[in-house]
């Protein structure tokens, strides 16, 4: 059976002890000069005037992962389905821990990972999320991954496993379990 295609971005789901991710985020703010909506799942960045940004690709060692916005009741986007629009100010919640392991669907490009792809480090894809359902719709980069660049240490995300459901297995589409391997938190290291 083929994977279902159906990215959500980064979902924060267990911790690297083994127990269970309790739901700790903490508030961000964002200013109106951010020109990029922000979702559910986005990849999250710090810049230098202290408010936060969904990552682009190309650059910036990550803060962590949005789980929400702020409902401001002025902006009903933030209110349903979730998000926060573009060149809006608000606050978003973002899940900062450094021993968080997330769930995220690999992208159909470049090739579908395999089981030798755990270890191994990845960037992530950047898609605009949904403005219907206020969920982002990030990837992990399949074609960094498969490359297994030794110089990765850099990249964004550390494989670790695939997700163990009925619903998934290794192919294209599949998801993935994923630590942030480059976080203001943590010092990168190459994969293998």
């Amino acid at each position: 059976m083929a994977n279902v295609d159906r990215p959500n971005g980064l979902r924060p789901v267990t911790t690297l002890s083994g127990g269970p991710w309790m739901g700790h985020v903490r508030s961000f703010p964002v200013d109106s000069s951010n020109g990029t909506a922000i979702f559910r799942g986005d990849a999250i960045i710090l810049e230098d005037d202290g408010n936060v940004a969904p990552y682009a690709s190309g650059g910036g060692v990550l803060l962590g992962v949005c789980v929400g916005a702020e409902v401001a009741r002025a902006v009903a986007a933030t209110e349903h389905p979730g998000y926060l629009p573009a060149s809006t100010a608000g606050t978003v919640m973002v899940c900062v821990g450094p021993d968080v392991i997330y769930e995220i669907q690999e992208d159909s490009v470049g090739g579908a990972m395999v089981a030798t792809n755990v270890g191994s480090n990845g960037d992530i894809a950047v898609t605009a999320g949904s403005t219907t359902t206020g969920v982002s719709k990030m990837e992990l980069d399949s074609s960094d991954v498969i490359a297994k660049d030794s110089s990765a240490a850099s990249a964004q995300l550390l494989v670790l496993g695939l997700v163990d459901r009925p619903d998934n297995a290794i192919g294209t589409e599949a998801k993935w379990l994923v630590r942030i391997n480059e976080s203001i938190f943590l010092h990168g290291s190459a994969g293998l």
